[in-house]
């Protein structure tokens, strides 16, 4: 497996084209596309990244980052069996400013899939592409020989983005912020710990995850309450399954947020 940081940011473009003997892909958002690539993308606010890996648990993060936190990780395997590298490249209305190569497959490393994870400012998200190349080397020059490009927008995959090729999220739904919220509470006649979630109550932890399972490619608040572990609320049996609940959401394209609240009954 391969992980790479990148602390830079920057693209290509095309449309189910052929040019130079490379065809060209424009992975829709959702497409049966993407389906069949079977990659998974995530763009999200630096601050919501920190805080949906519990950072924010002694000291609350207040407020919106400058900067979209983006994860990117790939299977090598069924259409990207081929693949060569990973390109981030960024645009304007001129062209492409400049390309910074993320990953690189050759005949050497031959990793059986890509893990990629970058900051990028917000204002150029809509400038931003990565690029997936699928393809051979030229052994004999050591040089990649790309056959196939999958171009994917980054500006499509952050939660509320207007310019989203599609979107469950209703596009008057407050930028950026998550449109569904988990909230914990307490039935007052029973004393029962339940979840609120689109103004539905929840008694269980399967009957949450089987409607959360209905928002593929959307964004959920999960509001956990804030306090010392083993203070009061910390034993809802709700907290207790949140590593259930963020691997079952990433299952099914969902991104989790983890944000810190004072308890109410």
């Amino acid at each position: 497996m391969r992980v790479a940081i990148v602390l830079s940011f920057i693209f290509v473009a095309g449309c189910a084209a052929r040019a130079s003997n490379v065809y060209h892909y424009d992975v829709k958002r959702g497409s049966d596309l993407e389906k069949e690539l079977g990659y998974a993308l995530s763009v999200q606010d630096a601050h919501n990244e920190k805080r949906s890996e519990g950072m924010d648990a002694v000291i609350p993060i207040e407020g919106l980052a400058p900067d979209y936190w983006v994860k990117f990780r790939a299977v090598i395997a069924g259409k990207l069996k081929n693949l060569i590298g990973l390109d981030l490249t960024l645009n304007d209305a001129n062209g492409m400013l400049v390309r910074l190569p993320l990953a690189v497959r050759t005949v050497w490393n031959k990793e059986n899939e890509i893990d990629v994870r970058f900051p990028i400012k917000k204002g150029l998200l809509n400038q931003a592409v990565l690029t997936i190349k699928c393809g051979s080397w030229i052994k004999s020059m050591l040089v990649p020989n790309p056959e196939t490009m999958y171009v994917i927008r980054l500006g499509d995959y952050v939660s509320g983005n207007a310019s989203a090729a599609s979107s469950p999220t209703p596009r008057d739904t407050p930028i950026p912020g998550p449109y569904h919220v988990i909230r914990l509470a307490t039935d007052a006649d029973t004393g029962e710990q339940v979840a609120i979630l689109d103004f539905k109550v929840f008694k269980s932890v399967e009957a949450l995850k089987e409607h959360v399972a209905k928002f593929p490619y959307s964004e959920v608040l999960f509001q956990r309450w804030l306090g010392p572990i083993g203070g009061p609320g910390w034993d809802n049996k709700f907290i207790k399954a949140t590593d259930e609940l963020k691997a079952f959401c990433a299952e099914h394209h969902i991104t989790l947020t983890l944000s810190a609240v004072k308890p109410y009954y």
